[in-house]
């Protein structure tokens, strides 16, 4: 793990899938993140920051996917030169046309169209045995300790309707091993093809994102990719490794008053629904998974974050399932209690309240850490260490090395003023928004709008300690999201002296859409207005961004340079 101290860089954060190019299908893919990384090298950003691009499940969440390891197939380009056995005619030209032009991201159709093409292209290179054939079997060989499993979990998605709750298959089927036999068994001709292609799928993927990797070493521009600390309790993972999992309980975070719009994350939290680790087991198996996970990681990007990084010291979990919070929400905690048992969402191994439970966290964290930072190598890991943040886990990730993360909003002084951007440590990441967030825009608009509503004096307040953070008159807020006031915004999280200066695209561009909203119906369905090239050409957003790079160059960000 290497944070340069000398260094001072720029990032750029967005999902795959809002990416924009000339015959996406109508959601971003790996050409589109190619055409991102022209971008960040053209404006002098270093850093390209992507969301997890595993394969998600139903909700599409990058943050829910069935595989800890494998990728994303509706963010692969479909094009003959990126699959092999894929011709033009197979495309049709409606398709493309629809699909970049499409405002919003239509998962079921995307899928079904990108799941058609690669079906094509896999019966046109299997049954010719192109010169790839040979590529293929090795990377079936070199990928087999993880390939095996997932191919046969998501060949039996497939059979079983998609339905990823594997605990109600067949009683064959519910693990890795009973289906093992069951296959030798039976050997279902049609199963086992189905498996095949889906190792094809992930070959095909892997040759687009290594490929990713060495067109951003050729701009010099890094990319960093996204590790959640969580993994999806019906995925491949937990089904082929029953052991290493605790289903029992589902993590996620403890109630928090942010999020306005979502009364359960309120009063009881974020339930996420994820698995538990069981340590134990994974020490005891020498973190090979974990080992594993991180390699896989650092084959395509320069670095990771590590998302909720505070789940290593403990965790708050909840004794029902996510599917399950409707029926929760309007218990009293005895209400509760009576339903799951007498167990109520609370932090595991324990809560920070004792003295010695807090020790313990931290040297558990401390320790977990460690063992999975010596499988990194020179590659640059970072901490997102939001949330309700135990006063241990800032001063453990420094010792560590491990910048956290600086967001104004969230820094305050004990008179609810923000810590000015200036006492950031550089080993830091400062931003104002993670995928989580809204964008500065709305936040802004929000503001605004309160200000002139029932609790007036309270925003006026917020939008006072806004200005002087910027340095602006407290008494003359801007009364819309200006351009001047979304440079000076940027200007000010540039010059922080934290390592890292990561910026959400729509931040960057000063716009108002939002990818995540956390307890939200429709999650991840948002695209960027243009594509990343548009933007530097056409109005209004050429001379906005023309105006940034002048600020990274300022704020001595660009490449190349070193301050502070």
């Amino acid at each position: 793990m290497r944070i340069n101290p000398s260094e001072r860089v720029a990032g750029l954060l967005t999902p795959v899938s809002a990416l924009r190019r000339p015959g996406d299908l109508g959601i971003g893919d790996t050409r589109a993140v190619r055409d991102a990384i022209d971008f960040c090298a053209e404006l002098g950003i270093r850093w390209l920051q992507l969301l997890p691009i595993n394969e998600t499940s139903g909700d599409n969440s990058p943050y829910n996917a069935i595989s800890s390891i494998a990728l994303e197939p509706s963010l692969l380009t479909l094009e003959p030169e990126e699959v092999p056995g894929l011709e033009r005619e197979d495309i049709p030209k409606e398709w493309s046309e629809e699909g970049s032009s499409q405002e919003l991201i239509d998962y079921p159709r995307v899928k079904e169209r990108k799941r058609m093409l690669l079906e094509q292209a896999y019966a046109r290179f299997s049954d010719r045995r192109s010169p790839a054939w040979k590529e293929f079997q090795v990377f079936c060989r070199r990928h087999a300790p993880w390939l095996k499993g997932y191919s046969l979990f998501r060949a039996l998605l497939e059979q079983q309707g998609g339905d990823p709750r594997w605990d109600r298959w067949p009683a064959e089927l519910v693990h890795y091993r009973s289906s093992l036999a069951w296959l030798r068994k039976t050997r279902p001709r049609q199963l086992l093809r189905r498996r095949a292609f889906y190792s094809f799928v992930q070959w095909v993927g892997h040759r687009q994102w290594k490929a990713v990797r060495s067109y951003a070493d050729s701009r010099g521009v890094r990319l960093m990719g996204d590790i959640p600390f969580g993994i999806s309790r019906y995925g491949s993972d937990v089904w082929t490794n029953p052991p290493l999992f605790d289903t029992s309980w589902c993590g996620g975070a403890p109630p928090e008053k942010f999020f306005q719009s979502d009364p359960f994350i309120q009063k009881w939290g974020q339930n996420w629904g994820i698995p538990l680790y069981v340590w134990e087991r994974h020490e005891a198996e020498n973190f090979a998974w974990w080992r594993h996970r991180i390699a896989r990681t650092l084959e395509i990007f320069h670095g990771f974050r590590i998302d909720h990084v505070l789940g290593f010291f403990r965790i708050y979990a909840f004794p029902w399932k996510p599917e399950e919070n409707a029926d929760f929400l309007p218990l009293t905690p005895e209400e509760a209690r009576t339903r799951t048992g007498g167990r109520l969402p609370h932090f595991i191994p324990a809560s920070d309240e004792n003295p010695e439970d807090a020790a313990r966290n931290e040297a558990r964290g401390v320790w977990l850490l460690s063992r999975l930072l010596s499988e990194t190598g020179d590659a640059a890991v970072v901490a997102e260490d939001l949330g309700f943040v135990p006063p241990y886990v800032r001063p453990a990730l420094s010792k560590l090395g491990l910048p956290g993360f600086k967001i104004p909003m969230f820094e305050r002084a004990a008179d609810q003023s923000y810590l000015p951007a200036s006492s950031y440590p550089h080993l830091s990441v400062a931003t104002y928004a993670t995928h989580d967030h809204p964008p500065i825009a709305c936040l802004y608009r929000d503001l605004l709008e309160r200000w002139q509503g029932p609790d007036g004096h309270d925003a006026w307040l917020e939008l006072q300690r806004l200005m002087r953070f910027l340095s602006w008159n407290p008494e003359t807020p801007p009364r819309e999201f200006s351009r001047d006031l979304h440079l000076r915004m940027l200007q000010v999280l540039l010059e922080a002296p934290s390592w890292m200066a990561s910026i959400l695209v729509s931040d960057l561009l000063g716009i108002e859409t939002r990818f995540n909203q956390p307890g939200a119906d429709r999650n991840w369905i948002a695209r960027l207005p243009l594509s990343l090239a548009d933007c530097r050409s056409r109005s209004p957003f050429a001379e906005l961004l023309s105006s940034i790079r002048s600020l990274l160059a300022a704020s001595g960000r660009l490449p190349g340079r070193s301050s502070g």
